[in-house]
């Protein structure tokens, strides 16, 4: 149930050609990425968040203590992502919440996180319980990529197997990121502007959240048209 897969999309290591042409399109009015297959949306099955293992003990009064008590295996050197120091968002329904948190190792080193709980009322007390999560590790200096249509295009490609993440029904389908350039204030997916746009700074860099709470397409992530207008 406790597996972590590292944010790796968040710093953009991700490129696509096909037959040595790029799917990037400039047009005189802005950027646009337009895949030339098309693939139908399927969400992956959740190998990482198995809610059926979770008994009453796993419940915690809080979600700091969910998180702290979990049985999460943190690295040498990383077992500071145990705690959170700022929460950028939090969404809640009925039976779940998620937050998207900074753990901060020190001036040079944070961890970016985005956990989902499951809430359970015991002895007439909100109660929770930790599922999934998935992380990223940034560093001072470190280089990172720029480009917002690269980073969106990358995210988007992996959503599909991060609805794990998502605390909405079944027939919801939830996207989210980050970038690092105010353009995306201009960038639309499928001609829908994000549900919300969160700034924040970390090790001297600047990040968006963008997120999409009920996203409606039958088309997969990486089919998914991206457009940033100037």
């Amino acid at each position: 149930m406790v597996v972590i897969f590292c944010w790796l999309v968040g710093l953009g290591y991700f490129g696509q050609t096909t037959q040595g042409k790029s799917l990037f399109k400039h047009k005189e009015e802005g950027e646009q990425y337009i895949p030339k297959k098309i693939r139908k949306y399927k969400p992956l099955e959740y190998y990482n968040a198995d809610e059926t293992q979770l008994s009453d003990e796993d419940y915690e009064d809080s979600i700091d203590e969910a998180l702290l008590n979990c049985s999460i295996q943190y690295e040498k050197g990383e077992e500071y992502r145990a705690h959170i120091d700022k929460i950028i968002k939090q969404f809640e329904n009925e039976h779940y919440t998620s937050i998207f948190f900074i753990s901060e190792k020190d001036d040079t080193e944070v961890s970016l996180t985005f956990a989902k709980f499951k809430i359970k009322e015991i002895d007439q007390k909100k109660k929770y319980a930790y599922v999934t999560s998935t992380y990223e590790i940034i560093k001072k200096g470190r280089p990172y990529s720029k480009n917002t249509l690269s980073l969106m295009k990358s995210q988007l490609a992996l959503s599909d197997a991060m609805q794990d993440l998502n605390i909405g029904s079944e027939n919801t389908r939830f996207l989210h990121g980050n970038v690092h350039k105010k353009d995306i204030y201009k960038t639309k997916v499928e001609g829908k502007a994000p549900n919300e746009i969160i700034y924040f700074e970390v090790c001297d860099k600047p990040f968006y959240f963008w997120y999409y709470e009920n996203f409606q397409s039958d088309k997969a992530g990486d089919s998914l048209t991206i457009e940033i207008q100037e």
